[in-house]
Formats: C-alpha cells, structure tokens, sequence
C-alpha cells in the first residue's frame, strides 16, 4: 500500500474518503510497486483559477539522471465536487503510475516528455493527443467505477 499524505481539506468529502480513494488507486494502478510510492495530495483552493488545470501530478525526489521515482506531489482543486475531486485524484494518479514505471520521463527541457522511449512536445502533439494523457483520461473513468463498486460492497 502506497504512503499517501494529504494537506487542505475539500468542501464537499472528507478526508478520510480521499486518503482511502488515494490508497485504493495506488494499490490497482501499481500493485506491487505501490508499496514504495510516497504520495503527497494537496488540496488547493483557487487551484484551478491560478493554473487552469484541476490537477498536476510532479514527482518530488532528486533521481533525474534515472528517473526512480518514488516520491510525488499531486495538487487538486480543493473545490470540486465529490465525483470530479475523485476522478482528478485517479487521473493524477495514473500519472504517478507512469512516472515511477519509467512509462513517462520528464525531459526537463522546455515542453519535452518522453512515453515509452519516443520523444513527445506538448506544443506539436496538442494536449489531448498525448498518449499518456489519453490513458490517464481512459484510467480515471475506470478506476472511478471500481472504486463506487468497492464502497457499494462495504
């Protein structure tokens, strides 16, 4: 089970239900993995006003050379309702998934990133055309789904 942090507090969920929604999407994004995977959630309010994303998932720790990351920091919109708070929570989450399997490397160079050893630049490709973007977006439905199965059974 992943470590998982959480700063600020949402209007409309508790905390308790973020931490444990954060748990169950690391234990299904990353299995075995997951157990060596520090997250830290903050809440945000005005997030999406100064930024103009709900959410932004960075890994924290000093590894660039090989990229083992296993700390990260993901920033959400403290505003959101219940169901897009969780689904911004998966989404980012996925992208910790790609981050510490080395799916996805940051390039550090400008809007540079790398999926799966191709170079990829934001500004040609377009936002919704990354392929780590349209498996984060595809995961997040997903793993919400799972996640309402789960707490229906409890």
């Amino acid at each position: 089970m992943a470590q998982i942090k959480l700063y600020g507090t949402a209007k409309k969920m508790e905390r308790r239900e973020i931490k444990e929604a954060a748990s169950f999407f690391c234990d299904h994004l990353m299995e075995r993995l997951s157990k060596n995977v520090l997250v830290k959630v903050r809440l945000r309010k005005n997030f999406f006003k100064n930024t103009k994303c709900f959410g932004m998932a960075t890994w924290t720790d000093i590894d660039v050379k090989n990229h083992n990351h296993r700390e990260f920091e993901i920033e959400i919109e403290a505003d959101l309702g219940p169901i897009y708070l969780l689904r911004t929570l998966a989404h980012e989450l996925v992208h910790v998934k790609q981050y510490a399997r080395k799916e996805l490397v940051d390039m550090c160079s400008g809007n540079y990133q790398m999926w799966n050893r191709v170079m990829y630049n934001e500004n040609i490709v377009g936002y919704r055309n990354l392929p780590w973007e349209k498996e984060a977006s595809g995961r997040e439905k997903e793993l919400y789904r799972l996640w309402r199965e789960h707490q229906s059974k409890l």
